[in-house]
């Protein structure tokens, strides 16, 4: 329903903004100035602009997704010439930068090290048995105990041993670490054959994938298959823009047919809305023309969109293809699908179709007012099947026992849970954790997940809750495990269904016994050992107090505030844990003042008592015990929202701008931290009024009276002197060329220098200047185009700098250049989304962190990050514009060197051997499309990357 209003609201900013255009006064602007006003009219007028200050608890009741951080970085990366987010444009590299990390990674000396935390998972959609760990190949002796999962955003792991509380999970190598995992399928006839699928569409284009691998040594290793998308050009209609590519799969399965196997994968589509109705501010599809149901019959290697008629339907007078959600095969082997609506388009779902032959498909019922939904078949009627949907915003159950000749609405279970109304399981979040699974041996069982876990006995007569995902009211009484909110995955062992595996928001879990979940406790267990896909959102590092190890703090999506007490390189990843619950957000430790601030979502901020115990009950036993206290406790402010905490005069600031609970036009709030209590108030800072601080920062070198540098959402960088003064003095220090949202600022050897960085696509994301804001420089250089999310500067060499991005961290070393040389750096982390970094500038530990690799940490050195992960190049490769012939030339001599080339899908598209030295050696390239590839060269003593664009 939401997203019907949220069309609505896009038409009546079509109103607003040519309101604007018509009735502006007449007023000289500079190009730039006229960029900046219409990236602010973008902002003020996001399809967003209502939702994204909703409380968690008002977005469940209007079916959104329940993170609105994914609104609000809609609207902070968004090309602010277009009104809205390209990250397609760079997505496809995430395979060429996988390939390039394992041939070229960065310091061996020094590489990123994994943190943790060691003990908590995160948003996993994928976890299934490995079907080859029995007999001979289980390895250990026992069968089905190795079990894999996949992370949204955090790749595909494997445990083998799960049903061992100490048995750790390893990443699997030959996928990037970023990816989104989001669905997989196992060969029948071949076990040793897995497909993954990448993409969740159910978050609204929030977690992009890259299409479909493929694995047939039963996933040791890895490959993309290429699936090439149906009316494969970007399309525009209109007023809307339809950008092409396979963004998101939904769903996988692989049917045996007369001794051979058939592949099927239900590739979806997402929405992402921008302000105005006319060409040059379109809606913006993702993947909506290409979307539907496509079909292999030759094991992936080729595939076709079945189009057939019943499967279509009609938007704007174009014709698009229903998408697949579920598939399932029933007993006799016949293919079902249960659909899901196209995101923004609104057609298409809660819908149910069925093929004996892949080919010709018929529409067997469609659910009134349905989006979303889920199939689960009988393993031995072949016509009895459960149904659970997405309908009008909250879930029903269904059941058929005749093929769906009739569809009958069953019961649905009343959760314990006195937040969760007795009419929907999934209070409210049915778009988004949505599962069923029937009991493979005994079809009248089945087991059903939202917000917890609900088994039937008796084909959804009645319902027995099996999980709690928190001591909330009524179900603090039930004597039923712990599993975390948002279920996602349930499945079963193979060979007893009374034991299986679970994933959910919180990572992996075990079941040890299905049948005990209804009165112990102990029958099923997280198992998140190792399972580091955790998304932060921020971190910091103890500046002080490490003699017995690190100190971290961070926040994180639905896991909480993280806190580690010692954390040891030595020991590897280290446990944390959650003082707070939900969704952490800021987060800082003060190890000299004796204090951590932690929060979570919107303006609520706690104190703590540096260190934090963690033996206590929560947080209000803190509170209780008088080791902590509430520093703020509003609605307003982001739902992330953005803090600093000024450690030489003890103060912490942060947006308070008017959201959903109040707060009027402030824009910020500095609070004085004493031992007790708070002393908060507002910053007078009227050239803030209307826009929002993005970025905070104290500066390090205020003797006298405090000084807070801020970043807006809408290009400005300001200096306030005296910020508790009544009337704090405000300079704008933006450069002339500034567009976009600022991200981080970081403050150099003095305050003249300072580094501001950018959120937005389609930008220059890097500034400097080393006269407090006179002049600036742009040092964006060979960048790929990539919101920046943090800066930081090596102290102990000059001008090498690392920063944070939405696919990694790059680092350069002449960052004095006019255009700087960025180089990934990878060796021991990934090309996964940084979005913070943090110094300890006593012996110059770096912490990164990371949006679904937890928290790495490296070090400076004299000897620089980039000395080894951006050697002097031996190759000289020219014209880097080329037409037909590319020349390499070789400072040394390398024999029968390995040369491939790669374009930016992570296709490989040539490999050949050649002798290099100074001798001149030309490679072909004219039957190359015209684009950017990717030249690898590799030798004895050679190993290196080198772009060309093919003209």
């Amino acid at each position: 329903m939401m997203k019907k209003v949220i069309l609505a609201a896009l038409a009546l900013s079509l109103i607003a903004v040519c309101a604007y255009m018509i009735y502006t006064p007449d007023v000289e602007l500079s190009a730039m100035e006229l960029k900046r006003e219409k990236h602010r009219e973008f902002i003020a007028n996001s399809p967003f602009s209502d939702s994204k200050d909703l409380t968690k608890a008002q977005r469940k009741s209007m079916s959104l997704p329940p993170n609105a951080y994914n609104e609000r970085m809609w609207e902070l990366t968004m090309n602010p010439e277009l009104g809205y987010p390209t990250p397609y444009v760079v997505d496809a590299q995430r395979a060429v930068n996988a390939s390039i990390a394992k041939s070229t990674p960065g310091s061996e000396a020094s590489p990123w090290i994994e943190r943790g935390p060691l003990n908590v998972g995160g948003r996993t959609r994928v976890v299934f048995y490995d079907p080859n760990d029995v007999g001979a190949n289980n390895g250990d002796g026992t069968d089905y105990n190795r079990v894999f999962a996949g992370g949204v955003g955090g790749g595909l792991w494997v445990n083998d041993n799960i049903e061992s509380a100490n048995s750790r999970w390893n990443q699997v190598p030959g996928l990037a670490s970023s990816l989104n995992i989001s669905c997989f399928a196992i060969d029948p006839t071949d076990s040793n054959t897995i497909y993954l699928g990448t993409g969740e569409q159910y978050t609204d284009g929030a977690s992009i994938g890259n299409g479909v691998y493929k694995s047939t040594d039963g996933g040791d290793t890895w490959e993309q298959v290429n699936i090439q998308p149906a009316f494969d050009e970007d399309l525009t209609n209109g007023s809307d823009i339809f950008k092409s590519g396979v963004f998101f799969v939904n769903d996988l399965i692989v049917r045996e047919v007369d001794g051979g196997t058939e592949v099927y994968a239900g590739i979806g589509a997402a929405f992402y809305g921008a302000p105005n109705f006319n060409f040059q501010n379109p809606r913006n599809f993702l993947g909506t023309q290409n979307a539907g149901l496509y079909r292999s019959t030759d094991d992936g290697d080729s595939w076709s969109r079945i189009e057939d008629e019943d499967l279509e339907y009609d938007f704007n007078g174009l014709t698009f293809y229903t998408i697949p959600n579920d598939f399932e095969l029933s007993a006799d082997n016949t293919l079902y699908f249960g659909s899901i609506d196209a995101t923004g388009v609104n057609v298409g779902g809660g819908r149910i179709f069925s093929s004996s032959d892949g080919t010709d498909w018929t529409e067997l019922f469609e659910i009134g007012s349905g989006d979303r939904v889920e199939i689960s078949p009988s393993a031995t009627n072949p016509n009895k099947f459960y149904v659970l949907a997405q309908v009008a915003g909250q879930a029903n159950i269904y059941l058929t026992e005749n093929g769906f000749a009739t569809l009958d609405q069953i019961s649905e279970p009343d959760d314990a849970d006195n937040g969760i109304p007795a009419s929907d399981f999934t209070r409210g979040q049915s778009f988004y954790d949505l599962v069923i699974e029937t009991d493979p041996e005994d079809d009248d069982q089945l087991y059903v997940g939202g917000i917890n876990i609900h088994r039937s006995r008796d084909a959804g007569d009645s319902w027995d809750q099996i999980s709690r995902w928190s001591n909330n009211p009524n179900m603090d009484n039930l004597s039923v495990p712990f599993v975390h909110a948002d279920i996602h995955s349930i499945a079963f062992k193979p060979g007893d269904s009374n034991e299986g595996v679970i994933g959910s928001d919180g990572g992996v879990s075990i079941v040890e016994s299905f049948a005990r979940a209804t009165r112990s406790s102990g029958a099923i267990e997280n198992r998140n050992l190792g399972y580091n896909v955790t998304q932060f959102y921020y971190g910091d590092i103890a500046a002080t107090d490490f003699e017995d190890g690190d100190e971290f703090v961070g926040g994180t999506q639905d896991n909480g505030s993280q806190v580690f007490n010692n954390s040891n390189v030595a020991g590897g990843l280290s446990n944390s844990f959650d003082p707070i619950g939900g969704d952490g957000s800021f987060s800082a430790v003060d190890s000299e003042s004796g204090y951590v601030v932690l929060g979570f979502t919107s303006r609520n901020h706690y104190y703590f008592d540096y260190p934090l115990n963690p033996d206590r009950a929560g947080l209000f036993d803190y509170i209780n015990r008088g080791e902590a206290y509430t520093i703020s406790s509003e609605s307003d402010g982001d739902f992330i929202n953005v803090g600093e905490v000024d450690r030489a005069f003890d103060i912490f600031y942060s947006n308070s701008r008017g959201g959903s609970g109040g707060g009027g036009s402030t824009t910020i709030t500095a609070c004085e931290l004493g031992a007790n209590s708070a002393d908060c108030n507002e910053i007078n800072v009227p050239a803030v009024s209307g826009s929002r601080p993005t970025a905070l920062t104290a500066s390090p070198f205020a003797a006298v009276n405090p000084v807070l540098f801020i970043g807006t959402e809408d290009s400005r960088v300001l200096r306030v002197d005296n910020t508790l003064d009544a009337n704090p003095v405000t300079t704008d220090i933006s450069g002339d060329d500034f567009l976009g949202s600022a991200s981080d600022i970081r403050i150099g050897e003095t305050e003249l220098e300072i580094y501001v960085t950018m959120h937005n696509y389609g930008i220059n994301n890097i500034w400097y200047t080393n006269d407090g804001g006179l002049n600036w420089s742009q040092k964006d250089g060979d960048l790929p185009d990539l919101p920046v999310k943090a800066i930081l500067p090596n102290p102990l060499v000059e001008n090498e700098v690392i920063i944070g991005t939405e696919m990694g961290i790059y680092v350069t070393t002449d960052f004095d250049s006019d255009s700087p040389t960025w180089t990934l750096t990878v060796n021991g982390m990934s090309t996964v989304k940084v979005l913070d970094l943090d110094l300890r500038e006593a012996d110059n530990t770096i912490l990164a962190t990371t949006h679904g690799r937890g928290l790495f940490t490296g070090q400076f050195t004299t000897a620089g990050i980039g000395s080894a992960s951006a050697p002097i190049s031996q190759l000289n490769v020219y014209p880097t514009q080329v037409t037909n012939e590319l020349n390499i030339e070789s400072s040394k001599n390398f024999s029968s060197a390995t040369i491939k080339i790669f374009d930016l899908n992570g296709h490989e598209v040539m490999t050949l051997n050649r002798d290099l030295g100074n001798a001149n050696s030309k490679i072909n390239v004219a039957g190359l499309s015209s684009g950017l590839y990717l030249l690898q060269a590799q030798s004895q003593g050679l190993n290196e990357t080198i772009k060309f664009v093919k003209e």
